[in-house]
């Protein structure tokens, strides 16, 4: 597999990688200073956001958390809750960046802005949710593979002091997709993101807010991105079978349950007619992702990562993959565990789909929880694991 240097991140490489590693030299860094950031500053969301409020309730007199974003709108969005935010290019905000000792991010460096300022502070990666797919540098083989790692000694977007992982099976995924040497720095902690699993009322909240009654049953559909190359109009050929589908009607009428179909952020919106038991949601509609999983009685998903944090709940997951061959030749290679875990719970027409509502099984949420969660940690506050190990690393110096 070749290297094509077309995104912004590999455009900029030779360059963040001058300034990046200049700037180690430049500034003193308070280990009690952390920053942190997520989706490139666009959101305020994942586990960075979980574990910054963590720190912030918990921990805030002896840690300043300070959020980094790409704009006020976000920025306002933080200081609303009590956080303290500022945006990549203010004063504040690239002096904050320039003092951190600890920065702490999911998806990689650009998420404290595309010239990111976080050289010499301890990085921490916590990872936009764990799944199957093989990323980064998992995707290279060969000749790339070798080119690919001697440039990440120089400058990586995702160089790490530290990585969290969810399990035994998670942490030998984070070291091949990051190429991460035998001796790092990988805690076993669980997601942030999924302490608000804990949290009560969030049902109540998700319902009201979809205009459901409390009696009713929520049926979740939460489909990954599909691409140009994994067919862009299948997801809506997909969704519009299931709508039209009568025996999925009729299993929802006998069971009293709403389907409601959440969109991936990057698909592009399209018209389905929807009724009292089949409905589109707009992305805005809930605050999070994880109050609406909290809220679900059966995920039904494809290739997401969503289904390993829904398995936490011990909540029924089927895997719906009517354009399985098409999607799996396409998109980024799967891992075999995937496949494994499938066949507990998988389904390829609106007939089977709605025979699975019918009879749930936990086959397929037993068999992601026993490669995602770690005994060690279930039942455990993830945030405050994640805190305690970068506070032992980093700030007992």
């Amino acid at each position: 597999m070749k290297i094509h240097f077309k995104s912004h991140r590999k455009k900029s490489w030779p360059a963040n990688a001058l300034l990046y590693n200049i700037s180690k030299l430049w500034y003193r860094r308070d280990p009690r200073l952390w920053v942190f950031g997520t989706h490139e500053g666009m959101k305020y969301d994942d586990n960075a956001r979980y574990l910054f409020e963590h720190v912030n309730r918990e921990h805030g007199q002896e840690i300043r958390c300070v959020w980094l974003a790409a704009n006020e709108e976000v920025a306002d969005t933080v200081r609303k809750t009590g956080g303290e935010a500022y945006t990549f290019d203010s004063e504040e905000g690239r002096k904050t960046a320039r003092r951190a000792g600890v920065a702490i991010y999911t998806n990689g460096l650009d998420d404290f802005g595309p010239w990111p300022k976080t050289g010499g502070a301890k990085l921490v990666f916590l990872g936009h949710g764990v799944g199957f797919k093989q990323t980064y540098n998992a995707k290279y083989s060969g000749t790339a593979l070798i080119i690919k790692k001697m440039m990440d000694k120089i400058f990586s977007w995702i160089q790490r002091d530290l990585t969290i992982a969810t399990s035994e099976f998670n942490k030998s995924q984070r070291i091949s997709i990051a190429s991460l040497p035998s001796h790092a720095n990988i805690a076993i902690t669980g997601q942030p993101r999924n302490d608000i699993f804990r949290q009560q009322g969030l049902r109540e909240k998700v319902f009201k807010a979809l205009g459901l009654h409390d009696d009713q049953h929520l049926i979740l559909y939460l489909p990954t991105y599909r691409n140009q190359d994994t067919g862009n109009d299948s997801l809506k050929n997909i969704i519009l079978n299931l709508c039209n589908s009568t025996e999925l009607h009729d299993v929802l009428v006998k069971t009293d349950s709403v389907f409601v179909a959440k969109l991936h952020p990057l698909t592009p919106s399209f018209d389905i007619p929807e009724n009292d038991r089949f409905r589109i949601m707009n992305y805005q509609e809930v605050e999070s992702n994880q109050e609406l999983l909290a809220a679900g009685d059966i995920l039904v998903t494809d290739y997401s990562s969503v289904c390993v944090d829904f398995s936490l709940l011990q909540r029924p997951v089927i895997f719906y993959l009517p354009d399985k061959d098409t999607f799996t030749k396409n998109s980024e290679a799967v891992s075999d565990e995937f496949y494994a875990i499938c066949k507990e719970n998988e389904c390829f027409t609106p007939a089977h789909l709605s025979s699975l509502i019918s009879n749930p099984s936990l086959s397929a949420t037993d068999a992601i929880n026993a490669l995602f969660e770690s005994p060690g940690i279930k039942g455990s506050c993830y945030s405050e694991n994640v805190f305690q190990t970068i506070n032992q690393l980093f700030c007992q110096q």
